[in-house]
């Protein structure tokens, strides 16, 4: 029997011997040791290197020429559009949009919608257009009246559709009636405005960013008007291409909207608390970059509109410019007119706006209304933005819409 163990451990070699002695306490607080103060080397490497922005190939490689690489630069902020309202007209566009997702969902054809007639109305301050609809034939005349009303209460609390066990339905909304709705399988004969001469402008807002969308818009067989930011990423680039298409241009300026600072209209934006010669050396500033702008219109502008110090001092700054004034008419409160009348500057006012509810169908029962306002008043002026559902809305609506109603350039319509 062997008295001496661990001199036999001692003399072991190959691997038996190497873990054997590896597999003691010193060696193995050394080795650990060395591996803690790499993990630590290595995130710190880790942590400091910058990580190289991703890059996408300049263009296709070719068999004789070597990839290029260039990195990605981060887009630029998206700059915002028009500012949200609570105006009735925009509680009126909620229920037009629950009668087209109900004549959907039934799959009911919207063609054969009929808006038969159209009256601007007044609540609390705030016009809203009254609709006299013709609906086309449904085949369950109460689910498509159970649906109806489960959808405008979804989108408005404070609506109700009154079935009146005939052939009509009314929409209240605050208990004003907004929709009066033919249910009746053969229309109803009803006096309906006549077309003399009717003429509509269409103006395009928030141009100088999506110049995908201006490129189909100007592409379109209307003479729509522009109008662009002064300091939009592709302002210089629009503008080029506007003037090229010999459509009306006109500087779409930011200006103060009530929901500020929360919502932004811009820096280059007039402010109610600016002084007199801050507010026109912004206009400078921003007309510089539109020289050949015939006209402004407001971008935002709820609160700035309804300062008469600050229009006083805009619109005459306008006008000694030789430019047109358009109110969008973002606030009932708007003191616009009144100060339009009294500078002498050429006025405008919006009508209706096109695309608050971005779906095509929505855009084009708009753009009838404002047919039918056209009929109805002798003119009136629509107000869109560049997205794709608008230029969708507008092919769709060229090829079919009333003939009746002249299509030209904001600048061929008489000022008020």
């Amino acid at each position: 029997m062997d008295d001496h163990p661990s001199e036999q451990t001692d003399n072991k070699t190959g691997l038996d011997g190497f873990l054997q002695r590896i597999y003691r306490p010193g060696p193995l607080v050394f080795l650990f040791t060395i591996a803690f103060l790499a993990l630590i080397s290595l995130g710190y490497f880790l942590i400091t290197e910058e990580t190289p922005p991703p890059s996408v190939l300049a263009s296709a490689p070719t068999p004789d020429a070597p990839t290029t690489l260039i990195p990605v630069k981060s887009p630029p902020p998206e700059k915002e559009y028009e500012e949200e309202t609570t105006e009735m007209e925009d509680h009126v566009k909620q229920a037009d949009f629950a009668i087209l997702e109900t004549l959907r969902e039934l799959d009911v054809s919207l063609k054969d919608l009929d808006l038969v007639d159209v009256e601007l109305r007044q609540h609390q301050d705030h016009n809203y257009h009254y609709q006299v609809l013709q609906l086309p034939r449904v085949k369950d005349r109460n689910n498509f009246l159970l649906t109806l009303r489960k959808n405008i209460f979804e989108r408005l609390p404070a609506a109700i559709l009154l079935d009146n066990g005939d052939n009509e339905a009314i929409i209240q909304i605050d208990g004003l009636p907004t929709h009066r709705l033919l249910l009746e399988n053969t229309p109803q004969i009803i006096a309906r405005p006549e077309a003399k001469r009717s003429k509509l402008a269409i103006v395009i807002d928030d141009i100088g960013e999506n110049h995908a969308v201006l490129k189909g818009l100007l592409a379109l067989d209307l003479p729509l008007t522009f109008a662009v930011w002064p300091h939009a990423s592709h302002t210089e680039e629009s503008v080029t291409l506007i003037n090229r298409n010999k459509r009306d241009l006109i500087v779409h300026f930011p200006m103060e909207p009530l929901g500020y600072p929360k919502v932004k209209p811009g820096e280059d934006a007039l402010f109610v608390d600016m002084t007199t010669a801050q507010i026109e050396r912004q206009i400078v500033v921003n007309l510089k970059r539109i020289p050949q702008a015939i006209g402004v219109n407001n971008h935002m502008g709820s609160r700035f509109t309804a300062s008469s110090p600050g229009m006083m001092t805009a619109l005459t700054e306008f006008k000694r410019r030789g430019l047109f004034f358009l109110d969008s008419m973002t606030s009932a409160k708007s003191v616009g007119s009144q100060t339009a009348q009294s500078v002498g500057i050429p006025f405008y006012k919006r009508d209706i706006f096109l695309d608050n509810v971005k779906d095509v169908n929505a855009i084009i029962h708009q753009l009838k209304k404002t047919e039918r306002v056209a009929i109805r008043q002798g003119t009136a002026i629509a107000i869109g933005h560049p997205y794709k559902e608008t230029l969708a809305a507008l092919k769709q609506w060229q090829a079919d819409r009333n003939s009746s109603v002249q299509i030209i350039s904001l600048s061929r319509i008489s000022p008020e």
